[in-house]
């Protein structure tokens, strides 16, 4: 049985073919020209008809952008791509694809189910998933099951208040953890605090860390705080067993996790210093094996009539 997987970022989408052991049979990469829904849908039609002519797909499973009700497969909100807040993606790929089974879930879900499946959170069954690229997600998963809330919006992390009355965000709020922690925060506080836009990517600011640029590493403590606060946070909210980091950011933790780990045990609560800090193992696959595993219990479900 094989899935079709889509990773659908801010830049790029990444279509695979998934087994449903977890073996990757093909993969394909593209960037997104333009950020707009449409251009979307036209990226994601492309990868199916290629695939399709190819192997046999018997479910698909979408990673993408923004809060997502996954029962409907509809896009609630975004803020990231045009034409793409309200969505009825599922609705509209089964129109033009034929009624193959679809789920839609957000992309940061997908990464964390991916490494539930097949990475470093396997042998956890409370889970709180953090996971910072450009910006900042995450989730909350107890035993297998991801906690939506009543909005499709829980575990959103990126825009829980760190900093009253700090940075102003894109969603409106001021001082959200996604404005300290997150890849486009780092370069962008580090512009702040030199007074003209000097740097436009993690890559970048990266190089001026490790040059040992005195702003660089200013801005890397704040990251450093604003991540431990977050951890205690979430710690506190809903006590898991391990909390996972992923995203590219967490790539770089060779420059600061070990500090990260002596600050959060530090200053969390005493019953929760034993907490297991694990990092993403899947790499780049993560979201496209998070896809697959999601679209493979979709099927199980609809066999069994137990789809809500």
């Amino acid at each position: 049985m094989n899935a079709l997987s889509i990773d659908s970022g801010g830049t790029k989408v990444i279509g695979a073919v998934v087994t449903q052991e977890g073996d990757i049979l093909s993969k394909v990469r593209y960037n997104i020209p333009q950020r707009d829904g449409d251009c979307l849908v036209e990226i994601y039609t492309d990868i199916f008809n290629q695939f399709r002519s190819k192997f046999q797909i018997d479910v698909v499973g979408i990673g993408a952008n923004g809060r997502i009700d996954p029962v409907r497969g509809i896009i609630l909100d975004c803020g990231v791509h045009a034409n793409w807040d309200g969505r009825h993606l599922g609705e509209e790929l089964r129109a033009d694809w034929g009624e193959i089974p679809i789920c839609i879930h957000n992309d940061c879900h997908c990464a964390i189910k991916g490494e539930l499946w097949q990475g470093a959170a396997r042998e956890f069954d409370v889970v709180a998933g953090i996971i910072i690229g450009t910006g900042l997600g995450g989730a909350i998963v107890d035993h297998g099951r991801f906690w939506y809330g009543s909005r499709y919006g829980a575990g959103e992390i990126g825009h829980t208040i760190l900093h009253p009355q700090g940075f102003p965000c894109s969603c409106g709020q001021k001082g959200c953890a996604e404005r300290y922690v997150s890849g486009t925060a780092l370069w962008q506080n580090y512009n702040l605090q030199l007074g003209k836009e000097c740097l436009s990517s993690g890559y970048q600011f990266f190089d001026r860390y490790r040059a040992g640029d005195p702003i660089a590493l200013n801005v890397m403590n704040d990251f450093i705080d604003g991540l431990k606060l977050l951890m205690i946070n979430i710690s506190n909210l809903c006590a898991p067993e391990a909390i996972l980091i992923g995203g590219g950011i967490a790539d770089t933790r060779d420059v600061w996790g070990k500090t990260l780990a002596e600050r959060y045990r530090n200053e969390v609560c005493a019953y929760m210093k034993n907490t297991r800090i694990v990092y993403a193992s899947a790499g780049n696959d993560a979201a496209v094996f998070g896809a697959a595993k999601f679209a493979f219990e979709l099927l199980e479900a609809t066999e069994r009539g137990n789809v809500s």
